[in-house]
């Protein structure tokens, strides 16, 4: 017999075995003459433990496979235990013996009784947690003192005086969109702008009975915050984008608008349109006329004109400046355009903060203070807060131009801002889809 085959030359095999991943051969023999006296060849203990190597995942395997017979045998039993059947029984066994079927029996209501104990004891268990946690609920509640709810006062339905605005911007009528040019997602021209200003003007006068309920709210306030044509020449190219030329812009526009505003005299008693024009209807090239030279603002003297007959009741507040603080039940509302806030492919919000910012100073050296700033411009709507009220950003009735969904890939629904206010301010307010 080889030493390799005694006790201690297989001590030394296994001791060796666990090292080899992490010393050279050599390093090995020098490891096992220290332990264990023996002086042995490197190349020698390679040889003795491959053989070692081999015979240990033999065994290895064997155990797994032991183990796996001794599972398949267990389950095997406990199906069996748990076949009650008396056919299934004769299937298996053919015609049993009388004493192997009363054991089997009785194991099986032993294992049965087992379980059932098992169980009984974790709901048992449980209850008493459910138990411990009413009783604690229990003691603390009957630790606190009564409390006696007496019947509320009633609530009053009366309502402070209430005045409504809305927002117009962005029309930029005469503006031609296709569906064939943005692949199907944006469309419009002059009819869909008709559509939606008659929707939009609908919606104004339901929401303001509904919201006028106990007491009809009395006046409009129509803030248009420009861009209502198109214009001519403000961009390259967009000649080609046009359904109407920029004077038909103003007359067709003009009409539509005076219908939809004699439409809204159901349910106000007078509207205060006030109008600052946007950078669509600048004439000329940009900087080389004043602010009021504009499309936009000859648009509102039409308007003044051609509802001259309910002057009493529609009244216009026309500035030549580019921006103008309006006074709504006690609350000023500063109105601009936007367009000299620059922004990029998306809301210019911290571009918005420093305009509010540098308004609020100037305006402040000079006495004069807004709580409210409404602008347009940027096509998404949104309303941001402040310190002292809020920055409010109108929609657009075009949706997704061109422009937008071709060179920024995005897009907004078309819609515009219905507010009403009272002597503390904005009191609730609707974003008017339009495209629904």
């Amino acid at each position: 017999m080889s030493k390799w085959s005694t006790p201690q030359y297989q001590e030394i095999l296994s001791y060796a075995y666990e090292l080899k991943s992490a010393f050279t051969y050599k390093e090995l023999c020098e490891k096992i003459q220290t332990k264990f006296g023996e002086k042995v060849d490197h190349e020698v203990l390679r040889k003795y433990l491959k053989r070692y190597q081999s015979v240990a995942v033999a065994q290895l395997k064997l155990q797994t496979a032991i183990s796996e017979d001794q599972s398949n045998f267990r389950a095997t039993v406990e199906a069996y235990a748990a076949t009650v059947d008396e056919e299934a029984n004769a299937a298996i066994t053919g015609d049993p013996d009388p004493d192997f079927k009363e054991l089997m029996q009785a194991a099986k209501e032993k294992a049965r009784k087992e379980r059932d104990e098992k169980l009984l004891k974790k709901l048992i268990k449980e209850r008493a947690q459910t138990e411990l946690i009413i009783d604690t609920l229990r003691d603390s509640i009957a630790t606190l003192p009564f409390v006696d709810i007496k019947q509320p006062t009633p609530v009053g339905t009366e309502r402070a005086e209430e005045e409504a605005l809305l927002l117009f911007s962005d029309a930029q009528i005469g503006e031609e969109i296709t569906l064939a040019e943005t692949n199907g997602i944006g469309e419009y021209n002059f009819a869909i702008f008709q559509a939606r200003f008659d929707y939009l003007t609908k919606e104004v006068r339901r929401i303001a009975k509904r919201q006028g309920v106990d007491g009809k709210i009395k006046k409009l306030h129509f803030g248009m915050l420009g861009d209502n044509v198109d214009g001519i020449n403000i961009y390259r190219g967009q000649e080609h984008h046009l359904d109407l030329f920029v004077t038909d812009q103003v007359l067709l526009g003009c009409q539509e608008i005076a219908k939809g505003l004699i439409e809204m005299l159901d349910q106000f008693e007078t509207i205060e349109i006030t109008g600052i024009v946007g950078n669509h209807g600048r004439i000329g090239r940009k900087g080389e006329n004043p602010s009021h030279i504009n499309w936009d603002y000859l648009m509102y003297r039409f308007l003044e004109i051609m509802l001259g007959n309910y002057k009493e009741r529609i009244i216009f507040n026309i500035p030549i400046s580019n921006w103008v603080i309006v006074d709504i039940m006690g609350n000023k509302f500063l109105f601009l355009h936007g367009d000299t806030i620059k922004g990029w492919n998306g809301l210019p919000y911290y571009g918005i903060d420093r305009a509010d910012s540098r308004l609020t100073k100037m305006l402040s050296a000079h006495g004069k203070y807004y709580k409210y700033m409404c602008l347009g411009h940027h096509h998404n709507p949104a309303d941001i807060d402040s310190p002292g009220g809020e920055k409010i950003l109108n929609g657009t009735m075009v949706g997704g131009s061109t422009f937008s969904i071709n060179t920024l890939h995005t897009s907004s629904r078309p819609s515009q801002w219905f507010f009403g206010v009272n002597e503390k301010g904005i009191t609730w307010r609707h974003k008017i889809l339009l495209d629904e």
